[in-house]
């Protein structure tokens, strides 16, 4: 046997045959002595690597050299193309490549859940500044009208049912809820023969149904009564007041006609 008076010389030699046998432009096959020589680096170091795996820790550490020397070679010939079928594999070919395997998927998959958790991010922000706008810009009711627990008398189930603006909608009295009253209005909802939610407007002191409006769920119910015609009487003004349900509320916006120049 030649040529192992260094670990050094023989890694280096070592791989050098390494990549003439596993390299894309291999032509250790032409050359019979170079071949013969890679046998015997091979056989003397699995030989060197078993002997160390057998041998204590305080032993093992005379090769060291050589076998940090041949994994970079191992690598090299991986990468520059895989072996013809049939060739030998350094043993420590496979561990390298699944680490670098591994370390690329990790790399990989903590790019990708960067960037999706970038992502989510940006969405949250814009979907809060989207919500703050509407908010911001959405007008506020004058006056939310709840619940309550007044029956309706006669007065308000005659109007509700003989009414000609609410006897299109034959309205079941027996259904009417109140919501109090607003600006000389009380406002009620109650549900019709086909099963639609209603919302009316009365005035009690002139005896009159001002407004009624159904509609099927989930669609808004809104109601308009106005200073014309409807006997509403605003303070500061001519205009309407909008009275839209809202499950157990009635929110009322008043709005106010421009005055004539």
């Amino acid at each position: 046997m030649e040529g192992f008076t260094h670990p050094s010389d023989a890694g280096r030699e070592l791989d050098e045959l390494r990549v003439r046998a596993y390299g894309p432009d291999h032509d250790i096959d032409g050359d019979p002595r170079a071949l013969a020589r890679l046998r015997e680096l091979e056989a003397a170091h699995l030989a060197d690597v078993e002997r160390r795996a057998d041998a204590p820790a305080s032993e093992s550490s005379a090769g060291t050299e050589t076998v940090k020397a041949a994994v970079p070679a191992v690598a090299l010939a991986e990468a520059q193309g895989s072996p013809e079928p049939g060739r030998a594999i350094a043993p420590l070919s496979q561990p390298v490549r699944e680490s670098s395997l591994r370390s690329l998927l990790g790399r990989a998959m903590r790019t990708w859940w960067g960037r999706l958790a970038r992502v989510a991010g940006m969405l949250v922000v814009a979907a809060a500044i989207v919500v703050a706008a509407f908010l911001i810009s959405a007008p506020r009711p004058d006056a939310t009208l709840r619940l309550t627990a007044v029956e309706a008398d006669d007065q308000v189930r005659t109007l509700v049912t003989s009414a000609e603006r609410a006897g299109r909608y034959e309205i079941d009295p027996s259904t009417l809820r109140a919501y109090g009253s607003y600006h000389g209005f009380n406002v009620w909802s109650g549900v019709n023969a086909f099963g639609s939610p209603c919302l009316v407007a009365v005035h009690r002191a002139f005896d009159y149904l001002s407004r009624a409006r159904c509609a099927p769920f989930p669609a808004d119910l809104i109601v308009d009564v106005s200073s014309s015609g409807d006997g509403l009487d605003i303070p500061t003004g001519d205009g309407i007041i909008r009275f839209i349900r809202r499950g157990d509320t009635v929110d009322a916006y008043v709005y106010l006609l421009p005055e004539a120049d």
